[in-house]
């Protein structure tokens, strides 16, 4: 069986990404029981589907092929940091989105009910889009992971178009996660509609 996910891909080149996540990693240097994330796996993940039969593999595609059918690209701008777990019991800091783009929610749900209408039903937690910066197993100094937290500049990292969507095979190897494409499909072009004054 394959553990399958379905994601947008982030990119991280070119970008206030690495900038950030080098920063942090400077910062709380002595800090040894944060694992923080490769640059080269980031994504946001729509659906993790989890052990898949075979067999299913055909129907999982078709499902997301009828949902993206007329899904136009749009655009996601990653500008703010936070944490998951108490203030100071942090479990992941993150980066997010102070507004979640409407096209975003709307594909999100759309994904979770071909799901669902298949067999994989979806978990109980609401869906909130974030790119994991890095997972905190423990800290010797939390009042200063706090300060450094509350330092960080609240300002666009990631601005970019979203016009592909990946099934992803995650490969889980002693070395961390491997992600390999099953399928991959690209979303049409947004179109602008040109107003006139006439």
């Amino acid at each position: 069986m394959k553990r399958l996910f379905l994601a947008i891909p982030i990119q991280t080149e070119n970008n206030g990404f690495k900038p950030l996540l080098d920063s942090l990693r400077r910062s709380l240097s002595h800090e040894k029981m944060i694992n923080w994330v490769r640059p080269t796996n980031i994504h946001l993940t729509l659906k993790f589907i989890g052990e898949t039969p075979p067999q299913d593999e055909p129907k999982i595609i078709d499902a997301v092929t009828k949902v993206l059918e007329n899904q136009k690209s749009f655009t996601m701008d990653f500008n703010r940091t936070g944490i998951f777990g108490a203030r100071y019991a942090p479990r992941v800091l993150w980066l997010g989105m102070q507004q979640t783009p409407e096209e975003l929610l709307n594909l999100e749900e759309s994904v979770l009910t071909a799901f669902d209408n298949i067999g994989y039903q979806r978990d109980r937690q609401n869906f909130v889009p974030h790119l994991t910066l890095g997972r905190i197993k423990d800290l010797c100094e939390k009042q200063y992971f706090q300060k450094v937290v509350q330092a960080i500049e609240q300002k666009s990292y990631i601005h970019q178009e979203v016009n592909e969507i990946i099934l992803f095979q995650s490969i889980l190897r002693p070395e961390g996660a491997m992600y390999k494409v099953v399928k991959k499909w690209y979303l049409s072009e947004k179109i602008s509609h040109l107003t006139s004054n006439f």
